[in-house]
């Protein structure tokens, strides 16, 4: 009979952004060999939310509880509960059966936590076996932010004991995991920790590298763009400066007589036209410097914006990548201390000979398949030679009556 993984973590704010980006496949992870993205569209979450952002799910969970004091800055902001089983188990399932087990485990896990405290139940089956992501905001009943008090031991030893007697009476064939002693090492689900780890740093310093790539693109656009329009205000004050200097060296008029009033009179229309393309290019020219000089404003502040984001974001990844990368620390001496646990003198033997009954136990599973496989062959050929020999003792009597006719 298979048991029930139910595994929980706790996550700060900074560990955000690389949970969403793993659960939701936003990224292809270079750190996790066992995803196959040719499968990931079969992933699904059972849980309908207003957003696909959990920064600001999270957030808007926290700012309904109206708290009186600030949220500390090492706080726990999420929580996730892995829910699994062996892969065979769920080969025995199938695909309805197995989303049906999650759903029910969801539902146990939605009336513990509280449906409003929900943030994601994505479903994972582009790995190597099916898993649930069950996240949510960490509040108490009594509307305070508080991992700790959720999560006792006692509420995890009960939880441990409680979800698979559920899904046992939803029908599920499923036994209590095993209840792992305080101080012992952790094995696989270290080892995706560790993945998950892994992948939302390798995300934080890519999205860190491309903000600051988008930041540079934008900046150097403003910047040819204040060029564009001081030259545009250069090329306006010219034309009217143009426009002036014709009026002031020819806008004497002769003394009109009744020989030379026609000629006076054109000149005059001349210059009247001067005038008022002069006027009309100092007003343009006025106006467009204006506007453009509202524009550059608007400009350089987008740009003091723009700086002082990316200033901002570059301290927060700095340390965000720092935490993540002590965290990574820890798990390898971890997984380090596992290992030289196995070679102990006195456990490397065991370990060996759990690793050789695990391969004959495969072994004999593939030739028990081989042998049923055989079987079913020798039946079904045995099954065409009995059709075979009844088609041949009824077409026995139509000769008969073929040969009296």
């Amino acid at each position: 009979m298979s048991t029930l993984v139910l595994h929980m973590d706790k996550f700060k704010k900074d560990a955000i952004r690389g949970i969403q980006s793993h659960n939701r496949r936003e990224r292809e992870s270079h750190s996790n060999p066992d995803i196959d993205y040719s499968r990931s569209a079969g992933n699904y979450d059972l849980h309908e939310s207003t957003t696909d952002n959990y920064a600001q799910a999270i957030q808007n969970r926290i700012d309904d509880l109206l708290m009186v004091k600030a949220v500390r800055k090492d706080a726990v902001h999420l929580c996730g509960l892995i829910v699994s089983s062996d892969k065979s188990f769920f080969t025995r399932m199938g695909k309805e059966e197995t989303r049906r087990f999650f759903e029910e485990a969801a539902a146990y896990l939605t009336d513990f936590v509280g449906k409003e405290n929900v943030v994601s139940a994505m479903v994972h089956i582009d790995e190597k076996t099916p898993h649930m992501h069950f996240l949510h905001v960490p509040v108490t009943q009594d509307g305070r932010l508080s991992a700790n008090s959720i999560y006792t031991r006692a509420s995890l030893k009960k939880l441990q004991t409680d979800l698979p007697i559920y899904l046992q009476s939803r029908g599920f064939d499923i036994q209590r995991g095993v209840e792992q002693k305080p101080g012992s090492a952790k094995k696989h689900l270290d080892t995706r920790e560790f993945k998950q780890q892994q992948e939302a740093l390798n995300n934080l310093i890519l999205e860190s590298e491309e903000l600051a790539q988008n930041s540079r693109k934008i900046l150097d656009a403003l910047e040819q763009r204040e060029e564009e329009l001081k030259k545009n205000i250069e090329m306006y004050e010219q034309q009217a400066e143009e426009a002036e200097k014709i009026l002031r060296e020819d806008s004497s008029l002769p003394k009109a007589s009744l020989f030379n009033y026609q000629s006076v009179l054109k000149k005059a229309s001349l210059i009247i036209a001067e005038l008022k393309k002069a006027l009309a290019v100092t007003h343009i020219t006025q106006k467009q410097k204006e506007n453009l000089q509202m524009e550059m404003e608007e400009l350089r502040e987008k740009q003091t914006r723009l700086e002082t984001e990316y200033a901002a974001h570059k301290k927060q990844s700095h340390e965000e990548k720092d935490e993540l990368e002590a965290q990574l620390k820890k798990m390898k001496r971890l997984m380090a201390g596992y290992l030289d646990f196995l070679r102990q003198p006195e456990i490397r033997p065991l370990h060996l000979d759990f690793v050789e009954r695990k391969q004959a136990e495969q072994l004999q599973r593939q030739q028990e398949k081989e042998q049923q496989e055989r079987q079913e062959l020798e039946a079904h050929q045995q099954s065409a030679r009995e059709q075979h020999i009844r088609q041949e003792h009824e077409a026995v009597p139509q000769r008969r009556r073929s040969r009296m006719r």
